[in-house]
């Protein structure tokens, strides 16, 4: 491995967004140190060849680091209202996702103009500026899909591998779905259906998100951190930033972080440092990093660090069937989906939309214990045997993916009473379901008990919404987001930090809307943009500026 003592940039994080930045710096011929807290992970590490390998994903690979706990995670706390999923290692979150792979549309990116809700902003850059870059992303992912989808502008550049196979479930909604006559398609998922190098096709054993020995799963590894390293990229894992400093004229100068394996302390000086530690870790970093040039944290001198947190609504159910479903035959990726409803319709006293994407679902234990919503659990005892045949190969996920509004009081701070390993103070995000989120669910649970009917299904679980509902927070979005000035956001539109010359923050806090699809595919298309920039302004000072 190569080893920069003076880099031209530090990179802090290895997941999508910083690995792809590393990677396109790195093969332009800069000396990039990429710092990431948490380890690197192989692939027999994944709890795959487990025999107890659904309970170990709720333990030592659970999605939040709360339940985790290792010294390399950092707490999170939160009021009650969702549960964080982030991952720290090497690859990120994209460790243990599902290859779920949806991009945004043209009309997520100017919702400013379309209903300028609760702190909605414009996007400062178009769906035709990130088109190209969405399709380098796939390219270096690695997609399998179907392209032609007619609720997408057409994508010429696409590349896609041929459909991942489902279990007979699809089948199903997909015959509900078309009794209907509403719109659905065949999901692209990151994941291999053909050999693509030393990446082996998804042999169907499904589980994708327990983490893919064989890396068919596209992750940030696969994609973009071995290339490179073999281009001479200095990684270093379990290395904790605890602060970036700041120079003359309040400019960035280095950072200081904690090798956690020997506890030692280091100091990196450079001149320029991207930000990459997902929609929580950003702006814990920024906030961490106050100092007498910006004393209420870096790029926070318009009070817009941490605020605007957004992580889709989610409301998640289990339908069932009398027949084989085939929920556990292969990829766990996901199978058809819905955005009939995606765009904004007044009529439902909202605005924004939803998308209701259709997946496999875990193995017998989780069948046992009531599937994702936990709502019907096979009875202990005497009965326990049929009513275990009565859920496993009967069931069918379901998930309602509401777009959410960037609410300025949805918010990251940080919590001085709480701290990780190094002694730095916790990420403390305080999130309430807006009434607007609310109702898209709500909205969205109708119409999904529609598709099920229409499906044959004999019932739906679904996750209560009452004072006890906590959705998961698989998506952290808009915390340090992009903007036309530095009075609306974080970052100018190529993700330079407004008030600190040499700072880039590139990962899904710079998104200003989420849309209502996952946003691994943005965050990859936006990184690749923000990189070739930076190449550009390669042996110059890096530094913001208004859009135009």
């Amino acid at each position: 491995m190569s080893r920069h003592d003076s880099p031209d940039v530090v990179v802090i994080g290895a997941g999508m967004a910083g690995a792809a930045i590393s990677w396109v710096l790195t093969r332009a011929g800069a000396k990039v140190v990429c710092l990431e807290q948490g380890p690197s992970v192989h692939p027999v590490d994944h709890p795959t060849f487990s025999d107890d390998w659904e309970f170990s994903m709720r333990r030592d690979w659970a999605f939040t680091p709360n339940l985790r706990d290792q010294p390399y995670d950092f707490p999170v706390i939160t009021n009650g209202t969702f549960a964080p999923y982030l991952y720290n290692a090497v690859g990120g979150s994209t460790n243990h996702y599902s290859g779920f792979w949806h991009r945004l549309k043209p009309v997520d990116f100017r919702k400013g103009t379309e209903h300028g809700l609760e702190g909605t902003i414009d996007w400062p850059l178009s769906y035709e500026d990130l088109d190209p870059f969405y399709d380098q992303n796939d390219l270096d992912v690695g997609i399998s899909g179907l392209t032609g989808d007619p609720a997408y502008p057409p994508r010429p550049g696409a590349v896609r591998q041929p459909q991942v196979r489902h279990g007979d479930y699809a089948h199903l909604l997909t015959q509900g779905l078309e009794k209907l006559g509403v719109h659905w398609w065949p999901a692209d998922n990151a994941i291999l259906t053909e050999d693509r190098g030393d990446r082996l096709a998804c042999n169907g054993c499904g589980m994708c998100n327990v983490g893919c020995p064989r890396g068919a799963l596209g992750t940030a590894t696969q994609a973009y951190i071995k290339p490179a390293l073999a281009a001479g990229l200095d990684l270093r894992p379990l290395a904790r930033v605890t602060r970036i400093t700041t120079g003359v004229g309040g400019a960035v100068d280095g950072v200081e972080y904690d090798d956690l394996a020997s506890g030692t302390s280091h100091r990196i000086e450079c001149p320029l440092v991207v930000v990459a530690a997902n929609g929580i870790g950003s702006p814990r970093m920024l906030l961490l990093s106050a100092n007498a040039a910006h004393p209420d944290g870096l790029g926070n001198s318009s009070d817009h660090v941490g605020r605007h947190f957004m992580t889709h609504g989610y409301r998640l159910a289990d339908m069932w069937f009398d027949q084989p479903t085939g929920h556990f035959k292969g990829a766990f990726g996901a199978g058809p989906y819905c955005q009939e409803w995606y765009d904004t319709d007044l009529a439902r006293g909202c605005v924004n939309g939803i998308t209701i994407t259709f997946g496999g679902a875990w193995g017998p234990a989780s069948s046992a214990l009531g599937a994702t919503t936990g709502r019907s659990p096979a009875p202990w005892g005497q009965g326990h045997m049929r009513g275990f045949e009565e859920r496993f190969d009967r069931h069918v996920f379901c998930a309602i993916q509401a777009d959410d509004l960037p609410v300025a009081t949805n918010r990251v701070t940080l919590d001085p009473d709480v701290v990780d390993s190094s002694g730095l103070a916790a990420a403390n995000v305080h999130y309430d379901l807006h009434p607007n989120t609310r109702t898209l669910l709500e909205f969205g649970s109708a119409r999904l008990e529609e598709i099920g009917a229409a499906a044959g299904a004999r019932s739906l679980d679904f996750q209560p919404m009452d004072e006890t509902f906590s959705q998961p927070g698989w998506h952290l979005m808009g915390t340090c987001r992009m903007s036309e000035d530095p009075a609306s956001g974080v970052v100018d539109p190529w993700h330079r930090v407004w008030d600190t010359p040499g700072l880039v923050v590139c990962d899904g806090s710079s998104m200003v809307t989420g849309g209502a699809g996952n946003p691994t595919s943005t965050i990859g298309a936006l990184a690749l943009r923000c990189a070739e920039q930076l190449v550009r302004d390669m042996g110059r000072r890096v530094e913001a500026a208004p859009k135009g």
